[in-house]
């Protein structure tokens, strides 16, 4: 159980934020996530896209370097997409 210093302090820290934030205290508030944004997702797609063709590519050329480098944005591809689960 909090204090009672520490409970006016908490709600000082929380009009703080409704007042320099209030969107994001709106959204928090709510429960709702932000929606990634257009560029985001357009950087995902172009990355899962790029990974997809060089490693399709490295096969078809029987291309190890292409291979290593589509393996290499693949790993890429999958931090970007569990980064945006971790932020969600």
């Amino acid at each position: 159980m909090l204090s009672h210093h520490d409970r006016q302090e908490l709600e000082k820290i929380e009009r703080w934020f409704e007042l320099t934030e209030p969107e994001l205290a709106a959204r928090l508030r709510s429960g709702k996530p932000a929606k990634p944004s257009l560029l985001r997702l357009a950087v995902l797609l172009g990355l899962d896209l790029m990974a997809g063709l060089l490693m399709l590519l490295g096969m078809v050329t029987n291309s190890p370097a292409l291979l290593l480098i589509g393996l290499i944005t693949v790993t890429a591809a999958v931090i970007a997409h569990l980064s945006r689960f971790g932020r969600d």
